[in-house]
């Protein structure tokens, strides 16, 4: 026979409702007690009441938190599309979205949108955390007053312990981008690297691969300079132009985040339409420089489905009981060229 809450709670050496916060993943739990009540369950079989449990949420919804990284930026519109429609979804099953948009990308924005989300019950939370042991503190401190369960979304961080990441792979799409501007370039010249802050995650694994590629198969593609820290097009612009005007200029271009904007403002007023350019994600500017020719190639990380999964893995576990069928699932990704428009 499947046990019981009440048999759990003897089982346990605690009280039935500390057993009930533990399985439903509510606060007020010490860590440790958690832990030992959710390896009892899993050793006796323990099965949820499923149809109880999600009846009993229709009265008090299971709040997930989710932090999108820009809203400004077309890119995380797309992940915030994939949210809206899960939530439409799941409309009356027991769960509730508390959506937070960050204004700029900075430890403090995000530290910011997780102290709103902190002052109450939380049972899952989604986030693009940010490399920043500030960030890393605040997140801990949520999840123990909380209990939240997490899942991380478009870049992952090692320490965090979390139910699953989606997102791309983001190594591989840096592997990706070489070997595509290998075959632009014949594999021989100069590379000019532009790259965004060193606090997303993604944007170093892309060059990573970048010259993992480089160096394992194309000797002679070099990176000549990498431009750190951009955050926008105006910026790109400035540092790009700077670098065109100053030195012999590069066969090619590889993007690892925002930016191209800039990138094809540059080149344009440069009037070098010889240089090659990879870059990622599918915005409306991105379009526009694939239509006029000066972007190549841009690699796609589906974003819809970055805010729609995440949403439904915490719904799954939080209230059907069932685990993500992996640590990563990783989206699909696509290689866009001005055909593909």
């Amino acid at each position: 026979m499947s046990p019981t809450i009440r048999s759990l709670a003897i089982a346990a050496g605690v009280s039935r409702g500390t057993v009930d916060r533990v399985l439903n993943g509510r606060p007020g739990v010490n860590p440790k007690v958690r832990k030992h009540v959710m390896a009892l369950a899993a050793e006796l079989g323990y099965k949820p009441n499923r149809a109880g449990r999600a009846l009993a949420f229709q009265k008090n919804p299971l709040k997930i938190g989710f932090i999108l990284l820009d809203g400004s930026d077309p890119l995380f519109q797309e992940v915030r599309a994939g949210v809206e429609t899960i939530e439409a979804e799941l409309a009356g099953q027991g769960v509730q979205v508390d959506f937070r948009a960050m204004t700029r990308i900075s430890a403090a924005e995000q530290i910011r949108c997780l102290r709103a989300l902190g002052r109450g019950p939380l049972a899952g939370l989604v986030l693009a955390p940010l490399d920043d042991p500030a960030v890393a503190e605040e997140l801990a401190r949520l999840v123990r007053r909380t209990g939240a369960h997490l899942v991380t979304y478009n870049f992952d961080e090692e320490h965090i312990k979390r139910l699953c990441f989606v997102g791309a792979d983001l190594r591989r799409m840096g592997r990706v981008a070489g070997g595509l501007t290998a075959k632009l370039l014949g594999g021989q010249g100069p590379v000019l690297v532009v790259s965004g802050t060193r606090e997303i995650k993604s944007h170093r694994e892309r060059l990573e691969g970048f010259c993992e590629v480089l160096g394992q198969d194309y000797p002679g593609l070099r990176i000549a300079h990498t431009i750190h820290g951009v955050t926008g097009n105006d910026d790109t612009y400035r540092e790009v132009s700077a670098y065109l005007a100053g030195h012999p200029l590069p066969r090619a271009i590889f993007i690892t985040g925002v930016g191209i904007g800039g990138v094809g403002r540059a080149l344009r007023e440069a009037g070098r339409p010889d240089v090659r350019v990879v870059c990622y994600d599918r915005r409306p500017e991105t379009e526009a420089l694939l239509r006029e020719g000066i972007v190549d190639f841009t690699i796609t990380q589906d974003p819809f489905m970055q805010g729609y999964q995440p949403v439904k893995l915490l719904f799954d576990y939080l209230i059907n009981g069932k685990l993500p069928a992996a640590g990563s699932l990783f989206t699909k990704a696509e290689i866009q060229t001005r055909e593909c428009l």
